[in-house]
């Protein structure tokens, strides 16, 4: 596999390679004669484009971005991976195409400003998806996920998407026991290409599918080595978030996903304290060049990266995406069975989903299968009708309502759609852009903890295998989820495959916050001082918060204090630091 940092010439040009390819020999075979064996993974990469062009890029898996000079065209190809968990950031300064993978470094040359993107930072704090090759930094631009960019002897660049999965299912088979074969054989692949190549596996272990999936998984590929699974879990004698719906406590189910496999050493990581990245958020300005989306997060799997250091791991396996391909739930097929007219199987399916959940066939219908088939703008004045809330990403969002409408975070939330229903092809292209938008966390993760996540999950061929395959797979007699409990049943245990409810991150969120309450309020009444802060947040609103601090740590919700004030200063709190303020 090719590590992050690779160069590679021909006579026809020079190629810098930032990542990982995930299947060497895979390229190797696709490069054909032009291949050997001593071929670096980038100089592979160089033959591939040279013989098939920027297409051959849907050839690479892994997580990259890279840099072509082609003498022959008198060109520069920059690249970013098809999830845009790598890309390629550039600028001008007095007419010259500067980039680098790493944003930082061009925020540190003479001549490149860093005045904010208003439009990028309202996206970011209202959950809302940017432009596709936007920064938080007006100067400064990103090569689009999936994408190349080509800068041609004129200077003026020409974007070329290389990849997009097809989003309407066309994968067919008359046995349902095909898909489960093909999916299973899909996830031994995908976990076979990110297992690390020495030294310990790690894994992340909650109670759900996904994560048990990669961890059971790379127990069965790895009989005779010791798989390390970490659960974070709630220090004991702490209050945590309680809801029917979620599960605070994953504990359980991984510690019966651990009982299955002789090889697996299974342990729970807590800390009653806070983890000193939520005591330093500078050291998050820095690793992302700008303020993190899920800043209380970070402190909380800190604890779980810093053991899996301490283990000698520099690898960590996880499922993070497991929700968007092998456990899509299958609700949005719903609606596809009504923009089809498949009104049988919608009707069969409503009711047996109904009677799970104590709602009637009618509801179903109304609410899962015609209701996202209507635009969002209508979806959301109905919503306001019937006195429904607005998304929780709105309802919660720190930003100062002058500042929302300057940038029109509203109009933007409702011409993307995200937050409102759709059917399966909707929903998939929702999840793709908001994936592929996201600030690159890949590198800054690394800065940050020392060590690589990595996660199967988002392995292409499996992602392509999934949003292939009909919704019937997904959901079945209102069962959700039902190709990921049929695949993972001879690797699982029963009462993670038959688990409804969701795990939650950070349970014990408002304990880590009441610890740091004094800094909290005192943080918050700082920011009035700021002008760039007064502008962009609501601070009214957070200092209201922060006096009225809640009793209750069962009962309070995540979204006003863990979403809306914590993330709002720690966006102030950078907002104050590119100032010239104390962070």
């Amino acid at each position: 596999m090719a590590s992050a940092g690779q160069v590679a010439a021909s006579g026809r040009g020079l190629l810098a390679l930032h990542g990982r390819i995930d299947d060497p020999a895979r390229l190797r075979d696709e490069v054909g004669a032009r291949a050997t064996v001593a071929d670096s993974t980038a100089g592979l990469v160089q033959a591939l484009l040279e013989r098939l062009g920027p297409e051959g890029l849907t050839r690479c898996r892994g997580i990259f971005s890279l840099a072509f000079w082609d003498d022959a065209g008198g060109r520069l190809l920059l690249t970013a991976d098809p999830l845009g968990r790598r890309t390629v950031f550039y600028t001008r300064i007095d007419g010259l195409l500067v980039f680098s993978s790493c944003q930082r470094i061009l925020l540190s040359l003479p001549g490149v400003s860093r005045a904010l993107n208003d439009g990028f930072l309202a996206a970011l704090l209202s959950d809302v998806v940017p432009e596709t090759d936007a920064t938080l930094y007006a100067a400064i631009r990103r090569v689009p996920a999936a994408c190349t960019l080509a800068f041609g002897p004129d200077g003026d660049p020409v974007v070329r998407e290389y990849w997009r999965p097809d989003l309407v299912p066309r994968r067919r088979h008359r046995r349902d026991e095909t898909y489960v074969e093909e999916a299973r054989a899909l996830l031994d692949q995908a976990v076979t290409r990110q297992l690390p190549g020495s030294g310990p596996v790690v894994c992340e272990l909650s109670g759900g599918l996904d994560s048990g999936a990669v961890a059971a998984t790379a127990a069965r590929l790895r009989p005779q080595a010791t798989i390390h699974a970490l659960t974070l879990a709630p220090p004991d004698g702490v209050a945590r978030f309680e809801a029917p719906s979620v599960i605070s406590d994953e504990r359980p189910g991984a510690a019966a996903v651990a009982a299955m496999y002789p090889n697996m050493a299974w342990e729970s990581v807590s800390s009653p304290a806070l983890h000193p990245i939520d005591e330093n958020p500078v050291r998050i300005f820095l690793a992302m060049a700008g303020p993190a989306r899920n800043v209380l997060n970070l402190g909380w799997f800190g604890m779980s990266m810093d053991r899996a250091r301490a283990l000698g791991a520099r690898v960590v396996l996880n499922g993070t995406y497991g929700n968007m391909t092998l456990s899509w739930n299958g609700l949005s097929g719903l609606a596809t069975m009504a923009r089809r007219g498949d009104w049988l199987r919608l009707w069969r399916e409503a009711a047996a989903l109904g009677r799970r959940h104590g709602l009637s066939a009618a509801t179903v219908i109304m609410r899962y299968g015609l209701k996202p088939l209507l635009p969002p703008r209508l979806q959301c004045r109905l919503n306001d009708r019937r006195g429904l809330p607005r998304p929780a990403s709105e309802r919660h969002s720190a930003i100062h309502p002058d500042f929302a409408r300057a940038t029109r975070i509203a109009e933007r939330r409702l011409d993307t759609g995200h937050d409102y229903p759709g059917d399966t092809a909707t929903m998939r292209r929702q999840w793709l852009s908001r994936i592929q938008t996201m600030q690159p966390w890949f590198d800054p993760m690394i800065e940050l903890f020392g060590v690589e996540m990595r996660d199967p999950m988002a392995d292409l061929d499996l992602l392509e295998f999934c949003f292939a395959t009909p919704d019937d797979q997904y959901l079945r007699a209102g069962r959700t989820r039902w190709l990921a409990r049929r695949v993972l049943a001879d690797r699982l245990p029963p009462q993670v495959i038959d688990e409804t409810r969701r795990g939650f991150q950070c349970p014990e969120f408002l304990h880590r916050m009441t610890l740091q309450r004094e800094a909290i309020v005192e943080g918050v009444a700082t920011l009035e001082r700021s002008p760039l802060a007064s502008r962009v947040l609501d601070i009214a609103r957070m200092k209201r918060l922060a006096a009225d601090w809640p009793r209750d740590a069962a009962s309070t919700g995540f979204g006003d204090y863990g979403g809306m004030l914590n993330r709002g200063l720690h966006f102030g709190r950078f907002l104050r630091w590119i100032e010239g303020g104390n962070g």
